[in-house]
């Protein structure tokens, strides 16, 4: 059985918004037949993640200093890395790009020298608009970018969500458009809130400026039908977005109809999902200059059945009404009547939950999306 290891961010310790998206490559792999391994960390250490099995690679002894998930955690990944050679032979490494210092060169000639073939995926494609949005984070990724140029030689496969990659390969190595895939068998299906006469949308996020959601307050703040319609807000802060958002609902007056959950995870989240009627999805990606995108939560709305609003173009999602609202990727107002219309149409659709769970089972599984590149590189 062939070893993939995939690199990553996994916080051990506490939900993280791309756990989920972690947990269903880790399990299309193993349902491909592969042995997928995994290196989590905690406020102890680093640590080895199997199946069923975690083993102690490295102490981390920076955990309590602020903004160690930002910062020294991309070296101890890269150490951890190393140390995870002496337990496992790795046949493939899937690394996400994020940070990366000078000490990942070595690491990865280390796993390349057992014979291992090196995938890097890229979340968002092109990364020049998601690197840019402070000026922190333009110096670290330029950094970031100076130390990829020694890795890039090693890579045998990008995979690239987001736009299409260049015809030729990207700085010379070949590359393979991919999408946000979903582990639909881990999510409940919707069930339409018939019986309620309310109109609940369902912010969910890590609260950052691209997802626009001060839109959909606007929108809330200039509607003047009859029906109630609330916001429920889930997540915690990313950029400091969730604060602004939290003070403009103030100033627009909407604090009876919007709710702040903070971030939820498991029974609460659910809870919560359960009283809604439609997701919002990203609505300003075209501040960041992002006019196609592949996001996750749509996925999950999908999987789930819960109808959404959608800005940005996503050319694996259906162009099916009864699923989601489409809305301007601009600053122009987001016509709240036409959601609330949508919004009953979907409470009164008992079957379309189950339409949208077998269109996401059929054509955006991670199993699906993985088989293809593992198929590119498999020993």
């Amino acid at each position: 059985m062939p070893t993939i290891l995939f690199i990553m961010k996994y916080p051990l310790h506490r939900r993280d918004n791309l756990n989920g998206k972690f947990d269903g490559q880790l399990a299309a792999a193993r349902a491909l037949g592969w042995d997928a391994y995994h290196i989590g960390w905690d406020r102890h250490g680093m640590y080895l993640v199997g199946e069923s099995s975690r083993v102690l690679l490295r102490r981390n002894r920076c955990t309590g200093m602020p903004g160690y998930e930002h910062t020294k955690i991309f070296p101890d990944l890269m150490a951890a890395m190393r140390a995870a050679l002496r337990h496992i032979h790795v046949d493939v490494l899937y690394l996400r790009y994020m940070p990366t210092f000078a000490g990942a060169p070595a690491a990865l000639r280390a796993v390349k020298a057992q014979g291992a073939k090196l995938v890097m995926e890229y979340p968002t494609y092109p990364t020049q608009a998601e690197n840019s949005r402070f000026f922190l984070r333009r110096q670290v990724f330029r950094y970031t970018d100076h130390v990829l140029a020694a890795i890039n030689p090693m890579v045998d496969l990008y995979t690239l969500i987001g736009e299409p990659g260049p015809a030729g390969g990207l700085r010379g190595r070949p590359t393979m458009d991919i999408v946000n895939g979903v582990d639909v068998r881990a999510l409940p299906l919707h069930a339409p809130n018939a019986a309620s006469p309310q109109i609940r949308l369902l912010a969910l996020a890590s609260m950052s400026g691209w997802h626009g959601y001060d839109r959909i307050l606007t929108a809330l703040a200039a509607y003047a039908g009859d029906a109630d319609v609330r916001i429920e807000f889930v997540g915690g802060d990313g950029d400091g977005s969730l604060a602004a958002w939290r003070a403009l609902a103030d100033t627009l007056g909407l604090s009876p109809r919007v709710t702040f959950h903070g971030a939820l995870y498991g029974e609460a989240l659910e809870r919560v999902v359960a009283q809604c009627d439609v997701g919002v999805g990203s609505l300003g990606m075209y501040r960041y200059g992002l006019k196609v995108g592949t996001t996750l939560k749509l996925r999950e709305f999908l999987a789930r059945g819960l109808p959404f609003l959608s800005a940005v173009e996503d050319p694996a999602l259906p162009e099916d009404p009864a699923f989601a609202l489409r809305v301007p990727n601009s600053d122009a107002p987001i016509d709240m009547a036409a959601v609330v219309a949508f919004a009953r149409r979907a409470k009164a659709d008992a079957e379309a939950p189950l339409r949208m769970r077998a269109h996401a089972q059929a054509n955006l599984t991670w199993e699906g999306v993985l088989a293809g590149v593992l198929r590119r590189v498999a020993p």
